[in-house]
């Protein structure tokens, strides 16, 4: 807690007071390109044998997954990229990644353990937003500015939600229905505004209901696209690879994912603009997406390997994507942090990145740890064996009957309290929803 203190803190210092210079960003295309191919080459050089099962879409693939994408997104940020069409597009497809992995991930947990209580539900939402809700209070800015952090929240509630509703229907046919019953109720409820916003304004929160209905519908069916790949796979994995025709199979979804990818890029290419791109990304980004994950996980060799560097941001991805509003760029990204001298662009680059990197890898094992202390389970402490009674005290002075009478007799807040004790009356998951709501409320 400490730790975590600490860094919020140096990022106030370093965003919110006149100490450290910032510098307005501009678009520059060749340093965007050798920041990318830089990036590119480094996790080369780290490619190495990673996962001995060589399984479809394995943990350390999707840390490499997303530690690549989070690298590709800073140099976004950082070089204001986001007016450039051509780049805009497919970062918008790199968010789309994201929630694709959140949907397949944790369909998958769902299905194989069949854990639908709110022990876990609640630990992976507080491990996603304990940063976000914290630099909220202390920056004075809206838990909506992190707007990934709310977005996995919601979509990560939506999946459990659709799993926890009938779940022996996950082990039959129905579990399309469930799907599709899932998509076509909240795709409602994004597009006719029933999102409990005049409820929270009411409560005194001031969240911009267009920016959120934008960031949700934007890759409102992403998520169902990687909760059906996960039913599929533990559905029909085995049945399919025993297939006579599996190798055929397989050799067809390669073609069609190596000409889905060129296809997305001269589409993407050839919209007027980006916000007209924006209007087709819901429909058009599940072919980038699952175009890769065939490509990516077409042979054993490239399912086994990965890259150690790329691992290595996947880990704190979240963090990286949070912090980087106050500590690599700053004015809540608005402007370049430069913590050297604004004239040495990337001397200033390299050292800055150095100091974002390590303190987020602070940030992530304190979140890790807030999570695991708020989720740990409370009771009483026991009694010391060190402890002696007064009475076995070697001359020990006589007390008056009354004390004993009274410590056989607690009073009735000590009654009261050691109940609670008894009760573990923290323990409980409910309360626990209800404290932290009112907490971000």
């Amino acid at each position: 807690l400490g730790v975590f203190g600490a860094i919020l803190l140096l990022m106030y210092v370093c965003d919110r007071t006149p100490l450290f210079e910032k510098l307005q960003k501009h678009f520059v295309g060749w340093v965007f390109a050798a920041l990318s191919l830089a990036s590119l080459a480094a996790g080369a050089a780290t490619w190495q044998h990673a996962d001995k099962t060589g399984a479809f879409l394995g943990r350390a693939q999707t840390d490499e997954w997303k530690g690549w994408m989070q690298l590709v997104i800073l140099a976004y940020h950082l070089m204001n990229a986001s007016g450039v069409a051509a780049i805009y597009n497919p970062v918008r497809v790199l968010v789309a990644m994201y929630l694709y992995m959140t949907g397949y991930g944790h369909c998958c947990y769902f299905y194989s353990k069949r854990d639908y209580g709110l022990r876990r539900l609640t630990a992976v939402l507080l491990r996603t937003n304990v940063l976000a809700v914290g630099l909220a209070y202390v920056m004075g800015t809206s838990y909506m500015d992190y707007y990934f952090a709310p977005l996995s929240s919601i979509w990560v509630l939506i999946v459990w939600l659709t799993m926890r509703i009938a779940p022996a229907a996950n082990y039959t046919r129905l579990v399309w229905a469930k799907l599709a019953a899932s998509a076509c109720v909240f795709s409602a409820v994004n597009r006719w505004h029933l999102w409990p916003f005049a409820l929270l304004e009411r409560l005194g929160v001031s969240w911009s209901e267009r920016e959120w209905e934008f960031r949700f519908g934007t890759d409102i069916f992403i998520v169902y696209v990687g909760m059906a790949t996960a039913l599929l796979v533990l559905q029909h994995g085995q049945q399919l690879q025993a297939h006579p025709r599996w190798p055929q199979l397989r050799r067809w979804a390669i073609l069609a994912a190596a000409l889905g990818l060129p296809l997305y890029f001269y589409f993407e290419l050839t919209r007027e603009s980006k916000f007209e791109y924006n209007k087709w990304h819901p429909y058009i980004a599940p072919v980038p997406v699952l175009s890769f994950v065939v490509l990516r996980n077409a042979t054993e060799y490239l399912r086994s390997h990965s890259s150690s560097m790329f691992r290595s941001a996947g880990l704190i991805s979240l963090e990286l994507f949070i912090a980087q509003f106050h500590l690599f760029l700053a004015a809540d990204t608005k402007a370049v942090l430069v913590l050297v001298d604004s004239r040495l662009w990337f001397v200033n680059l390299f050292f800055t990145t150095m100091v974002f990197v390590a303190m987020c890898r602070l940030l992530g094992s304190a979140s890790g740890a807030i999570t695991a202390w708020l989720m740990a389970p409370v009771s009483p402490e026991p009694e010391s064996a060190d402890v002696i009674p007064m009475a076995e005290l070697p001359h020990a002075p006589e007390r008056p009957r009354a004390l004993d009478r009274l410590a056989a007799d607690p009073s009735l807040p000590a009654r009261i309290v050691q109940g609670l004790a008894r009760a573990r009356i923290l323990d409980n998951l409910a309360l626990r929803w209800a404290l932290g709501l009112a907490l971000l409320i």
